[in-house]
């Protein structure tokens, strides 16, 4: 039996929770869970260990790396928001070096605005 498409949000736990089974059990994966990746949120309705709904929420990150890059200089920067999604690492990067660039008023060297692009 198909279920009608949930989008699942923020706020949306007592939503999912309503639309269950009496014999099944509503559990948050991630987005602090090691296999997603920091990035990731599932909401798995589970009936014993059989997962019997999934839906996912993307777009979480809970490790203080804004925090952590107000006490460092620019170039230890690069390292923490590289770590913030590492599968892709290069926007990240890109988004932060650019970001200084322009508070400093700097013009980066011909080589790195031809990968850029």
């Amino acid at each position: 039996m198909s279920q009608p498409e949930v989008f699942v949000g923020g706020q949306d736990w007592d939503t999912i929770v309503a639309r269950t089974g009496e014999d099944t059990l509503v559990v948050n994966m991630g987005p602090q869970h090691p296999s997603t990746h920091g990035v990731l949120r599932l909401v798995l309705e589970l009936d014993g260990e059989t997962v019997v709904n999934a839906h996912s929420v993307v777009g979480y990150l809970h490790t203080g790396i804004e925090k952590n890059t107000e006490v460092r200089n620019w170039t230890q920067g690069v390292t923490f928001v590289t770590r913030a999604d590492y599968l892709a690492p290069f926007f990240n990067e890109a988004a932060y070096c650019m970001s200084v660039e322009r508070l400093l008023g700097a013009t980066p060297p011909p080589r790195a605005q031809a990968i850029r692009r």
